[in-house]
């Protein structure tokens, strides 16, 4: 495993939710996110298209806005 590399859980409902959302996030060149391997010395961005709507996220940030943010249940 390389320097600085963490293992995260991302809840597999609210991975899907997010990535059928308008959202997603990238790393510092612009990449698209690899959900399976994040680098906690990476800085992640999520975004809105192209608007930026938090920058300088570590990945645990990252894993934590998707479970708690695309990991809710709706009652209706």
């Amino acid at each position: 495993m390389a320097k600085g590399s963490i293992i995260m859980e991302i809840n597999e409902d609210a991975l899907k939710n997010f990535q059928n959302s308008k959202f997603n996030f990238v790393d510092a060149d612009g990449n698209d996110v690899d959900f399976g391997n994040f680098d906690d010395s990476v800085k992640y961005t999520l975004r809105d298209g192209k608007t930026i709507v938090e920058d300088g996220m570590h990945a645990k940030d990252v894993v934590d806005t998707i479970n708690n943010e695309y990991g809710k249940t709706l009652n209706v």
